[in-house]
């Protein structure tokens, strides 16, 4: 006759499954803040954070581009000057250094909030958070001052402390490194209408610290042309930029992380009963917006721990908490060691060495060893989107560009639509090299309409390679600079 299995054998069986949930978090946070890698956007907020604190904040026209249509709001001041102080003090290190702070800084809310959970809990809420963190983690962007500043609302939310009148300091900072602050602001505002529909007793004083918290993001160099910029930017159009896409656009990846934020809140839901309404207001405007939106993935699975971790199970005494700990066959201790020696083996060669931000392989990244030969150069440079602040801070301003990764913040839609017309060789992009009639255009090797338009039209290609071509204008000297060799590898390039 068969055994029975009595409940501690039941419990001793789902502690031994659940030991897999540490070894899997280790694994998301070693991948997480080891690897760097260099988003396109990187050399813009290093250059213009030295440009800032060389300069302090300069009107007029950009140095670095001719085809600007409206004043440069740099809303993410406040972080490029802190990665060009990171950078000032410790080279492309300091960036990589700045980008693992940052990251264990939002782990470490994360445990904060998570201490006295069960073991499963609280290491498979960590998981969360580490492995739909990862677009964040992997580059050092603004986002991350988003990433901390979501979890830090929503955790002060459900402690019900005085600590929410630390909001209006936070927003006052917060949206001077990165317009998400209105994420964070729309979390605010229903969790404020909630309480109201509730009719809570701190009501109230939700809406007087709301209020407070929204005047405090006019505390920027730019006031109220902040609050317009960033209006006008949330009604314009994406579509030729993937993370403002959905996530079903853009493959697997995006939507398993959106995928493992929703079983997050389905398991608690299944386990501890519906959450309250605040909470699960805010989670349904989150997963929605971030389904639309791939690049809020991360920040749907971040507030699913933060907001319903509150309901999750605390550990009961201190003895059970050990017990639950050192409780494991020989077996599974030995494989979590293996496991977790494995991806630190995996993640130590991606991120290289200490010294070196990665240059990003993806389609998108800069021809780095072609793009040499632009090396001495002046004049006006046609080029590519993504490839815009790299040319600008090698070349820069002596070179200036037709475009760069500000398209919100610097050129008029038009502009936007007529460079990539360019890259597309429609007949609009041929239109405008016939009128800007540039001094060099560097762009990738598949805008081929647009080389022959320039082979027929008076300019002659100089470089040509797998990536990229440079065409310079016939009546120009030769270009003096020499494709290099081999590329670093590693920012700032080549």
């Amino acid at each position: 006759m068969a055994r029975r299995s009595t409940p501690e054998a039941q419990r001793a069986a789902r502690t031994s499954y659940s030991r897999a949930l540490r070894p899997l978090a280790l694994a998301g946070m070693a991948i997480g803040l080891l690897t760097t890698l260099a988003d396109t956007d990187l050399w813009g907020h290093v250059r213009f954070g030295l440009d800032i604190l060389r300069d302090g904040f300069a009107s007029g026209p950009d140095p670095y581009t001719f085809t600007q249509g409206k004043p440069f709001t740099y809303h993410e001041w406040l972080g490029g000057v802190i990665m060009a102080v990171a950078y000032r003090m410790a080279g492309p290190a300091g960036l990589g250094l700045l980008k693992a702070a940052l990251g264990a800084f939002l782990l470490a809310l994360a445990w904060y909030a998570l201490r006295h959970k069960t073991f499963a809990w609280r290491w498979g809420g960590i998981a969360v958070v580490a492995w739909t963190s990862l677009p964040f983690f992997s580059t050092l962007r603004p986002q991350l001052w988003t990433a901390i500043g979501v979890a830090l609302v929503c955790r002060i939310l459900t402690m019900r402390s005085g600590a929410v009148w630390s909001f209006p300091l936070l927003f006052a900072v917060w949206a001077n490194l990165h317009g998400g602050w209105m994420v964070g602001g729309a979390v605010l505002f229903i969790w404020t209408v909630v309480a109201w529909v509730q009719r809570q007793p701190d009501r109230g004083r939700l809406l007087l610290i709301g209020a407070i918290s929204f005047v405090a993001t006019l505390l920027t160099p730019y006031g109220l042309e902040l609050w317009q910029y960033l209006f006008e930017t949330m009604r314009q159009e994406r579509a030729d930029l993937t993370e403002w896409q959905p996530i079903v656009r853009n493959g697997a990846g995006p939507i398993a992380l959106w995928a493992l934020g929703l079983a997050t809140v389905v398991l608690s839901w299944v386990k501890f009963g519906r959450p309250p309404a605040a909470p699960l207001a805010v989670l349904i405007l989150v997963g929605y917006a971030a389904a639309s939106v791939t690049r809020l993935v991360p920040l749907f699975g971040l507030a699913a721990v933060m907001l319903l971790s509150p309901s999750w199970p605390s550990e009961e005494s201190e003895g059970s908490a050990a017990s639950a700990r050192t409780f494991a066959p020989l077996a599974l201790l030995v494989v979590e060691m293996v496991f977790v020696g494995i991806t630190l083996a995996f993640a130590f060669p991606v991120a290289l060495m200490p010294t070196c931000v990665r240059l990003s392989g993806s389609p998108y990244a800069p021809d780095t060893r072609a793009a040499e030969a632009l090396r001495g150069t002046r004049g006006r440079l046609v080029t590519y989107f993504d490839w815009g602040e790299y040319a600008l801070w090698h070349f820069g301003p002596a070179l200036k560009v037709s475009i760069d990764g500000r398209r919100e913040t610097l050129y008029t839609e038009e502009t936007v639509a007529e460079q990539q017309a360019i890259v597309e060789g429609k007949p609009a992009g041929l239109a405008a090299l016939d009128r800007i009639a540039a001094d060099y255009v560097w762009l990738p090797s598949a805008a081929r309409t647009a080389a022959q338009w320039l082979s027929a039209n008076g300019y002659r290609m100089e470089v040509q390679t797998p990536r990229s071509f440079i065409a310079v204008r016939a009546d120009l000297p030769a270009l003096s600079g020499r494709i290099v060799n081999a590329s670093s590898g590693c920012f700032p390039g080549p």
